[in-house]
């Protein structure tokens, strides 16, 4: 089991991990907005680059590269860093996704705010799976210990004869 400031530390580096996902698909919309707002129409190289494959594909190209960073540092095992960089791919996917319809409704500005949303919609209910699969734990931890000390409470106490043997 780890101890209290190895879960901080834990948690400190996945609070990063959201940050970087949430600036890969906030990229990706703004050059939705700054295409919308006419300021990429000068030459069309930025605006080729963004709005092809290269654009959309820029917050996975960040999620692979970033796990995979972890790997090569040592941070992570190749196990953890296959699970945790599907859930952030799919997390982007879906932020993306929900992002690309809020567009069609309310704009580029709605498709930001819908991205952002989503990703903070999926922290939060995965915070409350980890939440009750952590209390599950705690309450096997605490009945272990409540049976642990009932044996213990059943040993014969001891008199100070008997104390001496141990000594």
């Amino acid at each position: 089991m780890a101890d209290f400031r190895d879960l901080v530390d834990k948690y400190k580096k996945r609070s990063k991990d959201k940050l970087i996902d949430k600036v890969a698909v906030g990229l990706t919309y703004a050059e939705s907005v700054t295409q919308d707002a006419g300021l990429l129409t000068d030459n069309g190289l930025l605006h080729d680059v963004l709005s092809s494959t290269a654009g959309t594909a820029l917050p996975f190209a960040v999620i692979a590269v970033t796990e995979e960073m972890k790997v090569i540092f040592g941070k992570k095992d190749q196990k953890t860093m296959l699970k945790d960089s599907a859930y952030r791919m799919a997390k982007a996917g879906a932020a993306m996704t929900v992002g690309a319809a809020a567009a069609t409704v309310a704009g580029p500005i709605g498709a930001l705010g819908a991205a952002v949303g989503t990703h903070a919609l999926l922290d939060r209910y995965k915070s409350r799976g980890l939440t009750a699969v952590r209390l599950k734990d705690r309450i096997e931890r605490l009945k272990s210990l409540q049976k642990l000390n009932e044996k213990r409470l059943e040993l014969p106490i001891r008199g100070p004869q008997e104390d001496k043997l141990y000594e």
